[in-house]
């Protein structure tokens, strides 16, 4: 009867070790597929942001990353292909802004301006974040040109630059021209540019008027 009950135990024992085996063993398989698919998902993540033209960044995360936050981890080369293409977002934002101030400016019905743009560029649509103190600017700038003589639009010229200024100067893109200089051109310099365009038609005509003659 001893050994009898000395084996029993020993079987349960035996039993009792191989299904602990066992269940350590598929306890290992599910964290080795756990890991698998989680390596699988940030290899393919990082394929679609590398295919991405705007890295899958969108909004505040995309002003963070060209100003320089939130970079580590992002593939170098494309991070400096949208560098590139950033300019245009930003301008067009700044653009539409004003716009939108000078036509609720006209019609007198001033309205809350957003931060938040949707950009459509050649490379697809991207949304487009700028601090709100900014976007406010730009948005009063076209407001007060619309209901203002061009006479009085100094002070707002000067107001659009250092919007314009902080802006492009966060993003780290060089400052070339104010901003004032395309969305505020002054009207003497558009007359000029006009003039200028007719006296080249004008000795364009003349030219082909006289070569006629010849022939």
């Amino acid at each position: 009867m001893n050994v009898d009950a000395f084996l029993n135990a020993l079987m349960a024992i035996g039993l009792l070790l191989v299904l602990i085996l066992i269940i350590y063993l598929i306890d290992r398989v599910n964290a080795i597929e756990n890991e698998t698919r989680r390596v699988m998902s940030t290899i393919t993540e990082s394929s679609v942001k590398s295919e991405s033209p705007f890295m899958g960044l969108s909004a505040k995360k995309l002003w963070d990353v060209m100003c320089g936050r939130g970079t580590e981890g992002l593939d170098h080369q494309a991070l400096s292909d949208l560098r590139g293409r950033y300019p245009l977002i930003l301008s067009k934002h700044a653009e539409a802004l004003y716009r939108d101030g000078y036509q609720d400016g006209f019609r007198g019905a001033p309205s809350e301006p957003q931060n938040i743009k949707l950009i459509s560029t050649a490379k697809g649509s991207v949304e487009s974040w700028i601090p709100s103190a900014q976007a406010n600017a730009l948005y009063q700038c076209g407001f007060d040109a619309s209901q203002s003589p061009e006479s009085d639009w100094g002070p707002i010229r000067a107001s659009m630059d250092e919007a314009g200024h902080f802006l492009w100067s966060k993003a780290q893109i060089e400052d070339t021209s104010p901003l004032s200089e395309w969305l505020m051109p002054v009207a003497t310099e558009i007359a000029s540019e006009q003039s200028s365009l007719g006296s080249s038609s004008s000795v364009d005509a003349e030219s082909k008027g006289n070569s006629k003659r010849k022939s």
